[in-house]
């Protein structure tokens, strides 16, 4: 008999915190219409379905002809339906991750590097980066979807700092300070300002960013919510420490730049993941 070269699949999901929770999740839609085994659970969040090889999400083979049990090995074992020039390129390995994501808040602060410096985080800190590659993404939106990407004029920032004092609070005075004077400088003092203003955040005490950020949902309340899980640090980067432009688009394909930072909410959207 031959070997089926088509065959269902249960895929990985990752329940991130931000992702829609239970049933309301298209994650947790799609994998119930696929494996008639799974369970979803209400209380919990659905973020990404895997669907892939990667060794946090071997998808599960659900073909009982196939002695292979996960798609993983199965490729190992049938290097061919790679085609020779993947199986060269990859080293017999399936290249990319595909995946569906259903966003119900704020996702991670995100800065892809490019593949010269993924090498060499790699090489220095293989504990914070464990894989080499610089993990391109490319994703096409189901929904219409709000996005931040890159940083805000100075000028902004600094009026940020002026009338937020929990961020005034996380980045320091020392650091506001140098972003204000470099407003007067050139491009270097700028990107040197903005390293330490963004530094100082994000190496914040835990225990700190949870008190600055109670303080802060305390206060602006009454506005009409706040949208940020608690404690999250990206909470003070998506409304102002993390200065970014803020951008909306409608349906369909868009790609992530190499080197800004960015980061999505409230979306659904496929997405490939080299």
């Amino acid at each position: 008999m031959a070997v089926p070269r088509v065959f269902p699949l249960s895929c990985v999901v990752q329940q991130y915190a931000w992702g829609k929770m239970g049933s309301s999740s298209e994650v947790a839609q799609l994998l119930a219409s696929s494996d008639p085994l799974a369970q979803i659970s209400e209380d919990k969040p659905y973020a990404e379905l895997w669907m892939g090889t990667h060794p946090r999400g071997d998808a599960k083979i659900l073909d009982n002809r196939i002695t292979q049990k996960t798609l993983g090995q199965w490729i190992a074992e049938n290097q061919d339906c790679l085609g020779s020039k993947v199986k060269d390129t990859f080293n017999g390995n399936l290249p990319f991750l595909f995946k569906v994501l259903s966003v119900e808040t704020a996702l991670s602060i995100q800065a892809h590097p490019n593949k010269e410096l993924a090498e060499k985080l790699h090489l220095q800190a293989p504990q914070h980066y464990p894989d080499a590659n610089h993990k391109p993404e490319m994703a096409i939106a189901l929904t219409s979807f709000q996005g931040l990407c890159g940083f805000r004029p100075v000028e902004e920032i600094v009026t940020f700092l002026k009338k937020v004092p929990e961020f005034q609070f996380l980045v320091g005075d020392d650091a506001a300070a140098q972003l204000k004077q470099s407003m007067s400088r050139d491009s270097q003092a700028v990107a040197s300002a903005l390293q330490s203003c963004f530094s100082h955040l994000m190496k914040s005490e835990k225990k700190v960013v949870v008190e600055q950020l109670n303080l802060l949902v305390k206060r602006i309340s009454q506005q009409g919510g706040h949208g940020c899980l608690p404690g999250w640090v990206q909470c003070f980067g998506l409304r102002f420490s993390t200065p970014l432009s803020k951008w909306n688009t409608k349906r369909g394909p868009t790609r992530w730049p190499v080197g800004n930072l960015a980061f999505l909410f409230r979306s659904l959207w496929i997405e490939a993941l080299g």
